[in-house]
């Protein structure tokens, strides 16, 4: 039998020690190394956002990015009021306008996970006294803007609930119910009465009941832009005319509150995403439902760029996206693929900048994207200014390559903006070359051919602007803006000279 031999308890453990010490460094290098990524990310979305907003000249603005439930940037910009000079910082409210559709969305969907309301219901069940045009709308067409019922937005808010009805009820429908897409502030307005109907409360403390824990702090309804709320920063609108912010009066009042009228902070927006990524306002049914795109019978642009349920799908690169903007100022973005969310908030800018600051930033910070050097809006945003129109052109274009099922309507309009404005200041050359590069970039856009069409013709050369109007008009089927009375009568003009 062999002697037992002593081993001391440090050659026992040492081994074990090693290991340790080596996944502690390891840990370290990884959490180093992380700090490190997340430190160049920040740095790059300040400057990003530095740049932006001197480019659209934006007062005040917030934005955070969120990973699952990680805040991988939040930061806070500018001037929340510049009549006294307050900073935009965690305490700020911001009115989010048309982005409240999405809360308001989400308790409805609420009501039908809980059994109280059906997507296919007639919105004769829950509210009397309806138009007999309306009765076949159903909820469904509320939410997705396709019940063809007259919009509230061209009557003064000073009528009562009963005098706006009585004005609406003379009104003829806009189309068919359930075939078109037409935005418009009377669906949320009845979206926001049948919730008070089935739920017995005001519209205001069942979402704050129900997606805020009852907790009002840092959020409230309001959709009066003159209202003095405190810690709200003030909505800014641009003056062309002065080249000056001047103060928002937009004032929807109560009638408002479901369509354009919740304020609220950063982190408390950022408390809701949680809670929407955890199944903890909607289980994953109901938010499949909310975000399938709606059959638009007749209107096959918005059934191909996807509206849904109150919401919106946004393409980025080939990455679906959801969510809504507000007031030209405010978006909520989620991307469900990689449990990302991007929330910007600003108080108002002289160029409409919120669609391209979410896309350019989700390039730089999704891991799918960041990595493939990427095109950013905003640069070729920059290049126009810069008057490098040939640059602009191809960077416009590399951006359609990588995006070849992103419309870029916002991006579109804002450089239409942009010739717009130097038109309108007395200098046709640099209009000239904007609204040029514009068609360029989207020949088969209507507003940028006509827009080439009104500078040709500034410029005398007739044969071509006739030739950009007869196309702008054969372009605008649908009679966007009811603009093609006054594209024929430049036409006829042309014609006769």
């Amino acid at each position: 039998m062999k002697q037992l031999q002593c081993i001391s308890i440090d050659k026992l453990i040492k081994p074990y020690i090693t290991i340790l010490l080596l996944i502690l460094s390891f840990t370290s290098c990884a959490t180093s190394e992380k700090e490190k990524l997340d430190s160049e990310i920040s740095n790059e979305i300040d400057n990003y956002l530095t740049r932006a907003m001197e480019l659209h000249n934006i007062p005040g603005l917030a934005l955070a990015v969120i990973e699952e439930d990680d805040v991988v940037y939040e930061s806070y910009f500018g001037q929340a009021s510049l009549e006294d000079g307050s900073l935009v910082d965690d305490k700020t409210m911001f009115r989010i306008f048309s982005a409240t559709k999405l809360i308001t969305t989400t308790g409805v969907f609420q009501l039908i996970e809980n059994g109280q309301l059906g997507l296919e219901d007639k919105i004769s069940k829950y509210l009397s006294d309806l138009p007999v045009a309306w009765q076949q709308v159903k909820i469904k067409n509320l939410l997705s803007h396709s019940s063809g019922i007259p919009d509230i937005i061209r009557y003064e808010s000073t009528l009562s609930d009963k005098e706006l009805m009585e004005k609406l009820s003379m009104d003829k429908m806009q189309f068919q119910t359930g075939t078109q897409f037409s935005y418009n502030q009377t669906n949320y307005w009845l979206l926001g009465q049948i919730i008070e109907q089935i739920s017995g409360k005001t519209f205001d403390d069942y979402i704050i009941g129900n997606q805020f824990d009852n907790n009002s702090n840092g959020v409230l309804f309001s959709s009066n832009s003159q209202e003095n709320i405190p810690n709200r920063a003030t909505r800014y609108l641009y003056s062309g005319k002065n080249k000056k912010f001047v103060k928002g009066t937009n004032n929807n009042g109560r009638r408002g509150h479901s369509g354009n009228g919740l304020n609220i902070t950063l982190n408390k927006f950022m408390e809701w995403d949680s809670k929407l990524k955890l199944n903890q306002l909607l289980g994953e049914k109901a938010k499949s439902d909310m975000w399938s795109p709606f059959d638009f019978k007749q209107d096959f642009k918005y059934q191909k760029d996807n509206f849904l349920h109150g919401w919106h799908n946004y393409h980025v690169n080939g990455l679906d996206s959801y969510g809504f903007s507000g007031g030209n100022l405010a978006a909520y973005r989620i991307f469900p693929k990689s449990n990302t969310t991007i929330i910007l908030l600003s108080n108002g800018s002289q160029i409409e900048a919120y669609d391209i600051i979410v896309n350019d930033v989700a390039r730089m910070v999704m891991p799918e994207l960041k990595t493939k050097d990427l095109t950013l809006e905003e640069d070729v945003m920059e290049l126009i200014l810069d008057e490098q129109y040939d640059l602009a052109l191809a960077g416009f274009q590399k951006l359609k390559e990588e995006n070849p099922s992103s419309q870029f309507d916002n991006l579109k309009l804002n450089i239409n903006g942009i010739g717009n404005s130097y038109s309108w200041n007395g200098e046709p050359e640099k209009a000239f070359k904007v609204f040029k590069m514009n068609a360029e970039a989207n020949p088969n856009w209507w507003i940028a051919v006509a827009g080439l069409a009104e500078m040709q013709e500034v410029k005398k050369d007739t044969i071509q602007a006739l030739k950009n109007y007869q196309w702008a008009l054969l372009l605008n089927e649908k009679n966007e803006y009811g603009y093609n009375d006054v594209l024929k009568s430049k036409i006829n003009q042309l014609k006769q000279q």
